[in-house]
């Protein structure tokens, strides 16, 4: 989690921003500043900002925004689709309906008053409206259906493809907080923005049709209260798309804040957290700094909310007053006989009902503007997918290799500049266990990443058997290798499963998952739990169990034994083992990786003595190489940290 900005600083990272301007209707930033002044977080510059920087998201690009909406629409859910926009249609054509024949019904009524006859002529009429009206109900119901339907599909489709893109992403990615930034909007937005689009545009469709049909009727009666009415919403519309950029703005800009309350809200409520929070005493401290968190960002949206609510009061009250006089005009009309009673009637219930109908148009065209703005932080998140995969090789890599060799090997981290690895050059030959030691730093693990494929050197090569790595599929070369970190994942899952992780292919061979758990150790207490190798491994389900952490390193061996895989990657594999356990484990580690290429990490130094080389790394360069014998007479680094390492069992003073 990056460091925030003090407001001292925010305060001069916009003024640079803004250097030369001469008050606010000067700026005049093109896209990227606009970028970078939206994420910083002093947020009493947003409504200055706004005010002189138009979005270059717009209206312009509005019809592009909402294709990309109804196409995700359509591949999410098109019998819902088709079924509640052909429903949206028949509502809008029976609203026109409606209005046509109670203009001819309430023509006949007045007549039978005024004449004395009964009612009969407009008996037809009455029915044909109660039916319209009984059918707009049946629809408007199995419309709602069909709308839920539409959109919980959406809501999948669109979390699925973020999760996909996050899967889908090499792991340099996860080091860049503009990632997290992008993927947290993008999930976000995939939870809440597609039902409201799937709202606002079946909502569109209903109103569009709903005014069409009104219009319709109104143009019979008086043509030119279309144009009036539609118009007096035109300046309300306006003011409510001002708000979707700053609601907008104001989101992207907040971005970083969600990703820390929602860091430090798994701190405050997390199971292996608790322990340390209570033992420092950071309750208190951590909720605090959540608690002012939370307040900065509710702050910034009220004072977004009573900005907006003083617009859209102002744009509400102008609309009705327009509104007003129009009817006005058709009280005058009656009254001058210049408009029968009937028509002046009908032509009442036709404004007020196109007035309606024309702010709900205009409100869902708003809403799928506000949508679209944050729907395409969603598209281009999920736009990285295609890219991702076109670029990534998809020759299959063989299975393992005779010869593995690091020529001249240097990396560096997404966003660092300090090289974690310098010119390193190494061999492995099939079924040689091979040792990397050196102090904390030293690279060891950044070097174990790079031969599991999961970053690609900055430079130099890997090769299996004279052929580089990066040339193959990761997927396949990932197959090929078994790789526990310090840092393993603890599944909350079943045991057997945890295991199983190791090759999910064959998850459900528990005769194999047993021999694996034999292999590292940990069959004989998990034969002991409640429900066997059915027991899940977390204490927040029910009927769950937990492990200490030596008993967890067990499970993880045992998931890399599973694997089966050529190539075995240990780091740090007895760390939270006893010494009894962890000789144990180094005396039988070539029969129990018999056949297979081993590269294990340690601090241990006793722990390497037995491998057949030795590779010693110091500041992300190899210092030294050789056996144990060798590099014990060459009494260098590794002859330096191993005699320490001894003295310390060997010459410490007794407690008296």
């Amino acid at each position: 989690m990056s460091t925030r900005k003090d407001l001292d600083s925010v305060d001069d990272d916009y003024k640079s921003v803004t250097k030369g301007a001469e008050g606010p209707d000067a700026l005049d930033f093109d896209e990227e500043e606009l970028e970078e002044v939206a994420e910083v977080p002093h947020f009493d510059l947003m409504e200055e900002f706004l005010r002189g920087a138009e979005a270059k998201k717009s209206v312009k690009t509005l019809p592009k925004l909402i294709r990309n909406s109804f196409r995700l629409l359509w591949d999410a859910g098109p019998v819902e689709f088709v079924t509640s926009s052909a429903l949206h249609v028949l509502n809008g054509i029976g609203v026109g309906a409606q209005l046509l024949i109670g203009k001819d019904v309430l023509t006949a009524f007045l007549a039978a008053n005024k004449t004395g006859r009964g009612m009969e002529e407009a008996l037809p009429q009455l029915l044909a409206l109660m039916m319209i009206t009984a059918a707009m109900k049946v629809a408007s119901s199995l419309q709602s259906y069909q709308q839920q339907k539409l959109t919980t599909k959406v809501g999948r489709r669109t979390m699925d493809q973020v999760i996909e893109v996050a899967c889908a992403v090499d792991l340099a990615a996860f080091e860049a907080p503009d990632f997290y930034d992008r993927m947290k909007r993008a999930e976000l937005n995939s939870q809440i923005r597609p039902w409201q689009m799937s709202w606002g545009i079946l909502g569109f469709i209903s109103a569009v049709v709903g005014v069409a049909g009104i219009a319709i009727a109104l143009v019979a009666i008086k043509w030119w209260l279309v144009p009036l009415v539609m118009a007096a919403y035109i300046p309300l519309w306006l003011l409510k798309k001002r708000n979707s950029k700053e609601e907008y703005a104001l989101a992207r800009a907040l971005t970083t804040d969600r990703r820390e309350l929602d860091y430090l809200r798994t701190v405050l409520t997390g199971r292996d957290e608790a322990k340390e929070v209570r033992a420092f005493n950071l309750t208190k401290t951590l909720r605090l700094r959540y608690d002012r968190l939370n307040d900065r960002n509710i702050s910034e949206r009220l004072k977004m909310s009573r900005r907006h609510f003083g617009r859209n009061l102002g744009g509400t009250l102008g609309t009705m007053a327009l509104t007003a006089m129009i009817l006005g005009f058709m009280f005058y009309l009656v009254t001058t006989n210049r408009m029968s009673l009937a028509a002046a009637g009908t032509a009442i219930a036709a404004v007020q009902m196109l007035a309606t109908r024309t702010e709900a148009m205009l409100q869902s065209i708003q809403s799928l503007f506000e949508t679209s703005l944050f729907l395409e932080d969603y598209v281009s998140f999920v736009d990285l997918r295609p890219v991702v995969e076109a670029a990534r090789p998809t020759a299959p890599a063989p299975r393992g290799f005779q010869t593995l060799t690091v020529e001249g090997v240097s990396f560096s981290y997404p966003g660092s500049d300090n090289l974690a690895l310098k010119n390193i050059s190494l061999q492995m030959e099939s079924g040689e266990i091979i040792a990397l030691v050196g102090e904390n730093g030293s690279g060891k693990t950044t070097l174990a990443k790079l031969l599991a494929g999961l970053y690609p050197p900055t430079g130099g090569e890997i090769l299996w058997d004279g052929q580089d790595i990066s040339r193959f599929d990761p997927e396949t070369v990932a197959a090929s290798i078994a790789l526990i970190f310090q840092d393993f994942v603890r599944y909350k899952l079943p045991a057997r499963e945890n295991i199983g992780m190791g090759r999910h292919e064959w998850a459900a061979d528990l005769d194999a998952i047993v021999e694996a758990s034999r292999r590292s150790g940990a069959h004989r207490f998990l034969k002991g739990l409640p429900e066997s190798y059915e027991t899940v491994l977390a204490k927040e389900f029910p009927g769950g169990r937990d492990l200490s952490i030596g008993q967890w390193q067990r499970v993880a061996l045992a998931r890399a034994f599973f694997r089966d895989a050529p190539f075995i990657i240990l780091d740090e594999p007895t760390a939270a083992l006893d010494p009894k356990a962890e000789r144990r484990l180094f005396d039988g580690i070539r029969s129990l990786t018999e056949g297979r290429t081993v590269l294990l990490i340690s601090h241990r130094f006793s722990s390497v003595r037995t491998a057949d080389r030795i590779y010693v790394l110091d500041e992300g360069e190899v210092a030294e190489n050789g056996s144990h014998s060798e590099l014990m007479a060459l009494g260098g680094l590794y002859s330096e940290l191993f005699t320490l390492q001894a003295s310390a069992y060997l010459d410490s003073p007794v407690p008296k």
